[in-house]
Protein backbone atom coordinates (compact mmCIF):
# COMPACT_ATOMS: atom_id res chain seq x y z
CA UNK A 1 0.00 0.00 0.00
CA UNK A 2 1.92 3.37 -1.05
CA UNK A 3 2.28 6.11 1.55
CA UNK A 4 2.28 9.13 -1.20
CA UNK A 5 -1.08 10.61 -1.33
CA UNK A 6 -2.79 11.40 -4.81
CA UNK A 7 -1.31 15.29 -5.88
CA UNK A 8 -4.57 17.44 -6.76
CA UNK A 9 -4.17 19.65 -9.64
CA UNK A 10 -6.70 21.34 -12.12
CA UNK A 11 -5.85 19.19 -14.85
CA UNK A 12 -6.44 16.13 -13.14
CA UNK A 13 -9.90 17.64 -11.94
CA UNK A 14 -10.48 18.08 -15.97
CA UNK A 15 -10.16 14.65 -16.66
CA UNK A 16 -12.82 13.34 -13.76
CA UNK A 17 -14.97 15.77 -15.13
CA UNK A 18 -14.59 15.13 -18.48
CA UNK A 19 -15.42 10.84 -17.35
CA UNK A 20 -18.89 12.40 -16.12
CA UNK A 21 -22.12 12.85 -18.07
CA UNK A 22 -21.46 16.05 -19.97
CA UNK A 23 -23.86 18.51 -18.19
CA UNK A 24 -24.93 22.53 -19.41
CA UNK A 25 -23.96 23.82 -16.15
CA UNK A 26 -21.54 23.29 -12.94
CA UNK A 27 -22.78 24.82 -9.44
CA UNK A 28 -20.35 24.28 -6.44
CA UNK A 29 -21.22 24.18 -2.56
CA UNK A 30 -18.90 26.52 -1.49
CA UNK A 31 -18.59 26.96 2.23
CA UNK A 32 -15.68 29.06 2.22
CA UNK A 33 -13.45 26.02 3.89
CA UNK A 34 -10.28 24.57 2.47
CA UNK A 35 -11.78 21.50 0.74
CA UNK A 36 -14.37 23.86 -1.64
CA UNK A 37 -11.87 26.48 -1.74
CA UNK A 38 -9.63 24.33 -3.43
CA UNK A 39 -12.55 22.86 -5.94
CA UNK A 40 -13.59 26.07 -6.73
CA UNK A 41 -10.55 27.92 -7.61
CA UNK A 42 -9.34 24.87 -9.25
CA UNK A 43 -12.55 24.87 -11.50
CA UNK A 44 -11.72 28.97 -12.22
CA UNK A 45 -8.17 27.89 -14.08
CA UNK A 46 -9.87 25.41 -15.90
CA UNK A 47 -13.05 27.03 -16.85
CA UNK A 48 -12.60 27.76 -20.70
CA UNK A 49 -11.77 24.43 -20.91
CA UNK A 50 -14.74 23.02 -19.24
CA UNK A 51 -18.03 23.00 -21.66
CA UNK A 52 -20.51 24.11 -19.31
CA UNK A 53 -21.25 27.53 -17.48
CA UNK A 54 -19.58 27.47 -13.33
CA UNK A 55 -21.32 29.33 -10.43
CA UNK A 56 -21.17 28.95 -6.99
CA UNK A 57 -23.63 28.28 -3.84
CA UNK A 58 -22.90 29.55 -0.22
CA UNK A 59 -25.13 28.15 2.65
CA UNK A 60 -25.20 30.53 5.84
CA UNK A 61 -25.91 28.77 8.24
CA UNK A 62 -26.29 31.48 10.95
CA UNK A 63 -25.14 28.91 13.97
CA UNK A 64 -21.41 30.70 14.85
CA UNK A 65 -21.02 34.66 15.45
CA UNK A 66 -18.29 34.99 12.51
CA UNK A 67 -20.80 33.74 10.18
CA UNK A 68 -21.77 36.62 7.98
CA UNK A 69 -18.13 36.92 8.00
CA UNK A 70 -17.55 33.86 6.00
CA UNK A 71 -19.89 34.79 3.79
CA UNK A 72 -18.37 38.07 2.68
CA UNK A 73 -15.01 35.88 2.60
CA UNK A 74 -16.71 33.82 0.03
CA UNK A 75 -18.12 36.69 -1.89
CA UNK A 76 -15.04 38.38 -2.22
CA UNK A 77 -12.86 34.91 -3.83
CA UNK A 78 -15.92 34.61 -6.46
CA UNK A 79 -15.73 38.35 -7.21
CA UNK A 80 -11.66 37.96 -7.72
CA UNK A 81 -12.20 34.48 -9.65
CA UNK A 82 -14.99 35.85 -11.53
CA UNK A 83 -17.25 33.39 -10.47
CA UNK A 84 -21.10 34.53 -9.65
CA UNK A 85 -22.26 33.30 -5.91
CA UNK A 86 -25.69 32.68 -4.80
CA UNK A 87 -25.73 33.28 -1.03
CA UNK A 88 -28.60 31.52 0.92
CA UNK A 89 -29.44 31.47 4.63
CA UNK A 90 -31.27 28.87 6.59
CA UNK A 91 -32.04 27.89 10.07
CA UNK A 92 -31.18 25.13 11.41
CA UNK A 93 -33.59 23.90 14.16
CA UNK A 94 -32.54 22.38 17.79
CA UNK A 95 -36.02 21.11 18.29
CA UNK A 96 -36.02 18.96 14.58
CA UNK A 97 -35.39 15.94 16.30
CA UNK A 98 -32.18 14.81 13.74
CA UNK A 99 -29.75 16.75 16.05
CA UNK A 100 -27.93 19.42 14.50
CA UNK A 101 -25.79 18.30 12.27
CA UNK A 102 -28.16 16.18 10.78
CA UNK A 103 -30.80 19.24 10.09
CA UNK A 104 -28.06 21.91 9.20
CA UNK A 105 -27.17 19.21 6.29
CA UNK A 106 -30.75 18.08 5.13
CA UNK A 107 -31.42 22.23 5.16
CA UNK A 108 -27.88 22.71 2.77
CA UNK A 109 -29.23 20.03 0.65
CA UNK A 110 -32.90 21.24 0.47
CA UNK A 111 -31.64 24.89 -0.48
CA UNK A 112 -29.15 23.46 -2.99
CA UNK A 113 -31.09 21.57 -4.86
CA UNK A 114 -33.97 24.00 -5.28
CA UNK A 115 -31.33 25.67 -7.42
CA UNK A 116 -30.97 22.40 -10.16
CA UNK A 117 -32.42 22.45 -13.18
CA UNK A 118 -32.45 19.46 -16.08
CA UNK A 119 -28.71 19.72 -16.89
CA UNK A 120 -27.26 21.36 -13.76
CA UNK A 121 -24.70 19.31 -11.88
CA UNK A 122 -23.68 20.12 -8.07
CA UNK A 123 -20.21 19.55 -7.37
CA UNK A 124 -19.45 19.21 -3.81
CA UNK A 125 -16.06 18.96 -1.71
CA UNK A 126 -15.92 15.97 -0.27
CA UNK A 127 -12.39 13.95 -0.07
CA UNK A 128 -11.50 10.73 0.28
CA UNK A 129 -10.62 10.98 4.44
CA UNK A 130 -14.33 12.03 3.95
CA UNK A 131 -15.65 9.02 3.14
CA UNK A 132 -13.42 7.29 5.55
CA UNK A 133 -15.13 9.45 8.32
CA UNK A 134 -18.42 8.59 6.51
CA UNK A 135 -18.26 4.59 6.95
CA UNK A 136 -16.82 4.68 10.55
CA UNK A 137 -19.80 6.80 11.33
CA UNK A 138 -22.66 4.02 9.74
CA UNK A 139 -20.53 1.05 11.38
CA UNK A 140 -21.02 2.89 15.12
CA UNK A 141 -24.80 3.47 13.88
CA UNK A 142 -25.14 -0.30 13.05
CA UNK A 143 -25.57 0.63 8.94
CA UNK A 144 -25.55 -2.56 6.55
CA UNK A 145 -24.12 -2.59 3.21
CA UNK A 146 -25.36 0.90 1.94
CA UNK A 147 -24.18 3.03 4.64
CA UNK A 148 -20.69 1.35 4.69
CA UNK A 149 -20.97 2.25 1.10
CA UNK A 150 -20.13 5.51 2.43
CA UNK A 151 -21.11 7.86 0.10
CA UNK A 152 -21.97 7.67 -3.84
CA UNK A 153 -19.54 9.75 -6.41
CA UNK A 154 -22.86 10.74 -7.83
CA UNK A 155 -26.84 10.53 -7.42
CA UNK A 156 -30.00 12.65 -8.81
CA UNK A 157 -30.70 15.40 -6.36
CA UNK A 158 -33.63 17.63 -7.73
CA UNK A 159 -34.12 18.05 -11.18
CA UNK A 160 -30.26 17.77 -11.51
CA UNK A 161 -27.60 15.87 -10.45
CA UNK A 162 -25.22 15.45 -7.15
CA UNK A 163 -21.48 14.53 -8.13
CA UNK A 164 -18.38 14.10 -5.83
CA UNK A 165 -14.95 14.48 -7.76
CA UNK A 166 -12.86 14.72 -5.22
CA UNK A 167 -13.43 11.29 -3.89
CA UNK A 168 -9.74 9.89 -4.63
CA UNK A 169 -8.01 12.58 -3.29
CA UNK A 170 -7.02 13.40 0.60
CA UNK A 171 -7.36 16.26 2.09
CA UNK A 172 -3.51 16.87 2.92
CA UNK A 173 -3.69 17.08 -1.08
CA UNK A 174 -5.91 19.61 -1.11
CA UNK A 175 -4.27 21.60 1.35
CA UNK A 176 -0.98 20.99 -0.54
CA UNK A 177 -2.68 22.35 -3.89
CA UNK A 178 -3.91 25.76 -1.92
CA UNK A 179 -0.36 26.59 -0.42
CA UNK A 180 1.81 26.01 -3.74
CA UNK A 181 -1.39 28.29 -5.06
CA UNK A 182 -1.48 30.52 -2.48
CA UNK A 183 -5.11 30.77 -2.04
CA UNK A 184 -6.17 31.62 2.08
CA UNK A 185 -9.41 29.52 2.49
CA UNK A 186 -11.65 30.19 5.62
CA UNK A 187 -11.45 28.00 9.21
CA UNK A 188 -14.77 27.15 11.02
CA UNK A 189 -13.50 26.91 14.61
CA UNK A 190 -16.21 24.41 15.02
CA UNK A 191 -14.72 21.89 13.49
CA UNK A 192 -12.32 21.13 15.91
CA UNK A 193 -15.64 21.28 18.81
CA UNK A 194 -15.29 17.07 20.29
CA UNK A 195 -19.10 17.31 20.79
CA UNK A 196 -19.83 16.54 17.15
CA UNK A 197 -19.70 12.94 15.97
CA UNK A 198 -17.61 13.72 12.74
CA UNK A 199 -15.13 15.59 14.71
CA UNK A 200 -14.58 12.76 17.53
CA UNK A 201 -14.17 10.42 14.07
CA UNK A 202 -11.71 12.85 12.55
CA UNK A 203 -9.27 14.35 15.63
CA UNK A 204 -9.72 11.23 17.82
CA UNK A 205 -10.56 7.77 16.40
CA UNK A 206 -8.90 7.68 13.27
CA UNK A 207 -5.29 9.47 14.92
CA UNK A 208 -5.67 6.53 17.33
CA UNK A 209 -6.48 4.24 14.77
CA UNK A 210 -3.00 5.07 12.70
CA UNK A 211 -1.16 4.03 15.82
CA UNK A 212 -1.37 1.08 15.23
CA UNK A 213 -2.60 0.38 11.56
CA UNK A 214 -0.97 3.44 9.18
CA UNK A 215 -2.40 4.39 6.27
CA UNK A 216 -6.03 3.82 8.12
CA UNK A 217 -8.30 5.57 5.93
CA UNK A 218 -6.61 4.42 2.86
CA UNK A 219 -7.64 0.83 4.29
CA UNK A 220 -11.10 1.99 5.10
CA UNK A 221 -11.66 2.62 1.71
CA UNK A 222 -11.43 -0.87 0.74
CA UNK A 223 -13.73 -2.03 2.91
CA UNK A 224 -15.77 0.92 0.76
CA UNK A 225 -15.08 -0.46 -2.49
CA UNK A 226 -16.02 -3.85 -1.36
CA UNK A 227 -18.98 -2.70 0.01
CA UNK A 228 -19.71 -0.99 -3.32
CA UNK A 229 -19.65 -4.07 -5.19
CA UNK A 230 -21.58 -6.17 -2.86
CA UNK A 231 -24.37 -3.15 -2.73
CA UNK A 232 -24.22 -3.08 -6.65
CA UNK A 233 -24.88 -6.83 -6.86
CA UNK A 234 -28.03 -6.39 -4.09
CA UNK A 235 -29.25 -3.94 -5.87
CA UNK A 236 -29.65 -5.81 -9.29
CA UNK A 237 -31.06 -8.75 -7.27
CA UNK A 238 -33.82 -5.96 -6.20
CA UNK A 239 -34.54 -4.24 -9.34
CA UNK A 240 -34.97 -7.82 -10.94
CA UNK A 241 -38.17 -8.38 -8.30
CA UNK A 242 -39.00 -4.53 -9.10
CA UNK A 243 -39.18 -5.06 -12.79
CA UNK A 244 -41.39 -8.13 -12.51
CA UNK A 245 -44.07 -7.05 -9.73
CA UNK A 246 -44.28 -3.26 -9.22
CA UNK A 247 -47.33 -2.75 -10.77
CA UNK A 248 -47.12 0.64 -9.77
CA UNK A 249 -44.30 3.37 -8.53
CA UNK A 250 -46.81 2.85 -5.39
CA UNK A 251 -47.85 -0.63 -5.42
CA UNK A 252 -45.91 -3.88 -5.15
CA UNK A 253 -47.21 -7.17 -5.80
CA UNK A 254 -45.82 -9.90 -2.85
CA UNK A 255 -45.30 -13.17 -4.55
CA UNK A 256 -44.27 -16.45 -2.15
CA UNK A 257 -41.10 -15.61 -3.08
CA UNK A 258 -41.02 -12.64 -1.47
CA UNK A 259 -43.02 -13.84 1.70
CA UNK A 260 -40.83 -16.78 2.24
CA UNK A 261 -37.75 -14.82 2.02
CA UNK A 262 -37.24 -12.14 4.87
CA UNK A 263 -33.62 -10.93 3.70
CA UNK A 264 -35.07 -10.72 -0.19
CA UNK A 265 -38.06 -8.91 1.32
CA UNK A 266 -36.12 -6.57 3.33
CA UNK A 267 -33.78 -5.33 0.44
CA UNK A 268 -36.40 -5.17 -1.88
CA UNK A 269 -38.67 -2.97 0.09
CA UNK A 270 -35.42 -0.48 0.41
CA UNK A 271 -34.75 -0.63 -2.51
CA UNK A 272 -38.18 0.44 -3.88
CA UNK A 273 -37.84 3.09 -1.29
CA UNK A 274 -34.93 4.45 -2.77
CA UNK A 275 -36.35 4.31 -6.20
CA UNK A 276 -40.08 6.00 -5.20
CA UNK A 277 -38.30 8.85 -3.49
CA UNK A 278 -39.54 8.37 0.35
CA UNK A 279 -37.23 8.13 3.34
CA UNK A 280 -35.36 5.05 4.03
CA UNK A 281 -37.38 2.95 6.93
CA UNK A 282 -35.70 2.29 9.78
CA UNK A 283 -34.03 -1.18 10.33
CA UNK A 284 -36.37 -2.08 13.09
CA UNK A 285 -39.57 -0.59 11.42
CA UNK A 286 -39.18 -3.38 8.88
CA UNK A 287 -38.37 -6.36 10.70
CA UNK A 288 -41.48 -5.31 12.60
CA UNK A 289 -43.77 -5.38 9.26
CA UNK A 290 -42.41 -7.82 7.85
CA UNK A 291 -43.13 -10.40 10.47
CA UNK A 292 -46.59 -8.65 10.53
CA UNK A 293 -47.13 -9.35 6.80
CA UNK A 294 -45.95 -13.43 7.47
CA UNK A 295 -48.70 -13.68 10.39
CA UNK A 296 -51.56 -11.56 8.37
CA UNK A 297 -54.50 -12.62 7.21
CA UNK A 298 -57.49 -11.17 5.57
CA UNK A 299 -58.64 -9.75 9.43
CA UNK A 300 -55.33 -7.99 10.12
CA UNK A 301 -54.51 -4.13 8.95
CA UNK A 302 -51.06 -4.38 8.16
CA UNK A 303 -49.39 -0.66 8.07
CA UNK A 304 -45.51 0.82 9.26
CA UNK A 305 -45.64 4.65 9.22
CA UNK A 306 -42.17 6.68 9.50
CA UNK A 307 -40.89 9.80 8.21
CA UNK A 308 -44.31 11.03 6.90
CA UNK A 309 -44.50 7.80 4.94
CA UNK A 310 -46.86 4.65 5.25
CA UNK A 311 -46.84 1.11 3.76
CA UNK A 312 -50.24 -0.87 3.94
CA UNK A 313 -50.81 -4.33 2.88
CA UNK A 314 -53.77 -5.49 0.86
CA UNK A 315 -55.06 -8.52 -0.99
CA UNK A 316 -50.96 -9.44 -1.46
CA UNK A 317 -49.69 -6.35 -2.46
CA UNK A 318 -48.03 -3.55 -0.80
CA UNK A 319 -49.61 0.13 -1.06
CA UNK A 320 -46.89 3.44 -0.60
CA UNK A 321 -47.87 6.60 0.29
CA UNK A 322 -47.24 9.71 2.32
CA UNK A 323 -49.02 10.67 5.56
CA UNK A 324 -50.74 13.98 3.32
CA UNK A 325 -52.84 11.17 2.25
CA UNK A 326 -55.61 11.59 -0.81
CA UNK A 327 -58.64 13.65 -0.45
CA UNK A 328 -61.97 12.00 -0.21
CA UNK A 329 -64.55 12.70 -3.16
CA UNK A 330 -66.58 15.66 -2.30
CA UNK A 331 -70.69 15.86 -1.63
CA UNK A 332 -71.44 17.75 -4.64
CA UNK A 333 -74.77 18.36 -7.17
CA UNK A 334 -74.32 17.89 -10.36
CA UNK A 335 -75.76 21.15 -12.09
CA UNK A 336 -77.79 20.50 -14.85
CA UNK A 337 -76.48 20.83 -18.32
CA UNK A 338 -72.97 20.45 -17.24
CA UNK A 339 -70.89 18.49 -18.94
CA UNK A 340 -68.21 18.06 -15.96
CA UNK A 341 -67.54 18.51 -12.26
CA UNK A 342 -64.58 19.09 -10.00
CA UNK A 343 -63.67 16.86 -7.61
CA UNK A 344 -60.92 18.39 -6.37
CA UNK A 345 -57.05 17.78 -6.52
CA UNK A 346 -56.64 13.65 -5.98
CA UNK A 347 -60.56 12.84 -7.19
CA UNK A 348 -60.47 15.29 -10.29
CA UNK A 349 -63.00 15.16 -12.62
CA UNK A 350 -66.41 13.33 -13.45
CA UNK A 351 -67.04 14.06 -17.59
CA UNK A 352 -70.41 13.13 -19.81
CA UNK A 353 -69.94 13.28 -23.15
CA UNK A 354 -72.27 12.50 -25.54
CA UNK A 355 -71.16 11.31 -29.42
CA UNK A 356 -70.40 14.26 -31.58
CA UNK A 357 -70.87 16.68 -28.68
CA UNK A 358 -67.99 18.01 -26.30
CA UNK A 359 -70.28 17.53 -22.95
CA UNK A 360 -74.40 17.14 -22.42
CA UNK A 361 -76.70 19.63 -22.48
CA UNK A 362 -79.71 20.37 -20.48
CA UNK A 363 -81.89 18.22 -22.73
CA UNK A 364 -79.86 15.43 -22.47
CA UNK A 365 -80.67 14.73 -18.73
CA UNK A 366 -83.43 12.31 -18.53
CA UNK A 367 -85.25 14.26 -15.33
CA UNK A 368 -83.47 17.65 -15.33
CA UNK A 369 -85.92 18.18 -11.61
CA UNK A 370 -84.44 15.58 -10.39
CA UNK A 371 -81.03 15.77 -8.55
CA UNK A 372 -78.17 14.13 -9.37
CA UNK A 373 -74.86 13.80 -7.13
CA UNK A 374 -71.53 12.78 -6.52
CA UNK A 375 -70.07 11.95 -3.35
CA UNK A 376 -68.22 9.07 -1.72
CA UNK A 377 -69.74 6.29 0.34
CA UNK A 378 -70.25 7.88 3.78
CA UNK A 379 -72.44 10.43 1.73
CA UNK A 380 -74.77 7.58 -0.06
CA UNK A 381 -78.05 6.37 1.91
CA UNK A 382 -78.08 3.63 -0.68
CA UNK A 383 -75.43 1.44 -0.57
CA UNK A 384 -76.29 -1.15 -3.31
CA UNK A 385 -76.11 -1.25 -7.37
CA UNK A 386 -79.09 -2.87 -8.99
CA UNK A 387 -77.54 -5.00 -12.34
CA UNK A 388 -80.55 -6.52 -13.38
CA UNK A 389 -82.14 -9.33 -10.94
CA UNK A 390 -78.94 -9.12 -8.94
CA UNK A 391 -77.65 -6.34 -6.36
CA UNK A 392 -74.31 -5.51 -5.51
CA UNK A 393 -72.97 -4.09 -2.30
CA UNK A 394 -70.57 -1.39 -1.73
CA UNK A 395 -68.28 -3.07 -0.02
CA UNK A 396 -68.19 -6.24 -2.53
CA UNK A 397 -67.90 -3.87 -4.92
CA UNK A 398 -64.79 -2.68 -3.84
CA UNK A 399 -63.38 -5.80 -2.80
CA UNK A 400 -63.81 -7.79 -6.58
CA UNK A 401 -62.21 -4.23 -8.23
CA UNK A 402 -59.36 -4.61 -5.56
CA UNK A 403 -59.67 -0.83 -3.84
CA UNK A 404 -57.73 -0.98 -0.68
CA UNK A 405 -60.21 0.43 1.74
CA UNK A 406 -58.03 3.36 2.75
CA UNK A 407 -58.30 4.98 -1.06
CA UNK A 408 -62.38 3.56 -1.08
CA UNK A 409 -63.55 7.42 0.08
CA UNK A 410 -61.83 8.76 -2.88
CA UNK A 411 -63.88 6.89 -5.46
CA UNK A 412 -66.51 9.14 -7.07
CA UNK A 413 -70.13 7.22 -6.48
CA UNK A 414 -72.95 8.69 -8.33
CA UNK A 415 -76.81 8.79 -7.31
CA UNK A 416 -79.86 9.75 -8.93
CA UNK A 417 -83.10 10.24 -6.77
CA UNK A 418 -80.85 8.66 -3.97
CA UNK A 419 -80.35 5.89 -5.84
CA UNK A 420 -76.13 4.84 -6.57
CA UNK A 421 -76.52 4.51 -9.73
CA UNK A 422 -72.58 4.79 -10.66
CA UNK A 423 -69.34 3.64 -9.37
CA UNK A 424 -66.19 5.46 -10.58
CA UNK A 425 -66.98 4.99 -14.85
CA UNK A 426 -66.63 1.51 -14.70
CA UNK A 427 -69.89 0.49 -12.79
CA UNK A 428 -73.31 1.16 -13.00
CA UNK A 429 -77.02 0.78 -12.04
CA UNK A 430 -78.56 -1.10 -15.35
CA UNK A 431 -81.39 1.54 -15.99
CA UNK A 432 -78.72 4.16 -15.82
CA UNK A 433 -76.14 2.07 -17.47
CA UNK A 434 -79.10 1.59 -20.54
CA UNK A 435 -80.11 5.88 -20.30
CA UNK A 436 -76.71 6.28 -21.12
CA UNK A 437 -76.38 3.91 -23.71
CA UNK A 438 -79.94 5.44 -25.26
CA UNK A 439 -78.31 8.55 -25.35
CA UNK A 440 -74.99 8.18 -26.49
CA UNK A 441 -73.98 9.40 -23.45
CA UNK A 442 -70.51 8.04 -21.46
CA UNK A 443 -69.42 8.76 -17.74
CA UNK A 444 -65.61 9.33 -17.56
CA UNK A 445 -63.76 9.59 -14.84
CA UNK A 446 -60.14 11.44 -14.77
CA UNK A 447 -58.66 11.12 -11.51
CA UNK A 448 -55.47 13.08 -10.37
CA UNK A 449 -53.50 11.07 -7.52
CA UNK A 450 -51.23 8.27 -8.97
CA UNK A 451 -53.10 5.86 -7.03
CA UNK A 452 -56.13 6.86 -8.26
CA UNK A 453 -55.04 6.79 -11.61
CA UNK A 454 -53.91 3.20 -11.09
CA UNK A 455 -56.62 1.93 -9.88
CA UNK A 456 -59.19 3.07 -12.58
CA UNK A 457 -56.41 2.06 -15.38
CA UNK A 458 -56.87 -1.38 -13.54
CA UNK A 459 -61.04 -1.45 -14.06
CA UNK A 460 -60.92 -0.77 -17.89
Amino acid sequence: MSNRALAFTAERLLHILRSFPAVKSYLVGFSGGADSTALLHALSVIQSQVNASITAVHINHGLHEDADQWQLHCESFCHQNKIELTCLKIEPSKCSGKGLEAEARHLRYKAMSKLLKPGTCLLTAHHADDQAETLLLNLMRGSGVDGLSAMPESRPLGEGVLQRPLLGFQNSALISYLQENHVEWAEDPSNRHLKHDRNFVRHELIPLLETRWPEVSKRLLLTRRAMTDARQLLERLADDYLGQNLVHVFALQITPRLFDDPELFKLVIRRWMQQSGASSIPAYRLESFYKQVQQSDSRHKINVHWNGWNLRLYKQHLWLHTDIGISPCPTVKWPVGHSKIDLGRDAGQLVLKTSGKHGVSSCDWPRPETGFFVGNRNSMVETVISQGSHHKSLKNLFQTAGIPPWLRDSIPLCKLEDELVAMGDWCFDEQFAFWMSENNIKLSWRPQHPLLQYIHTQQH
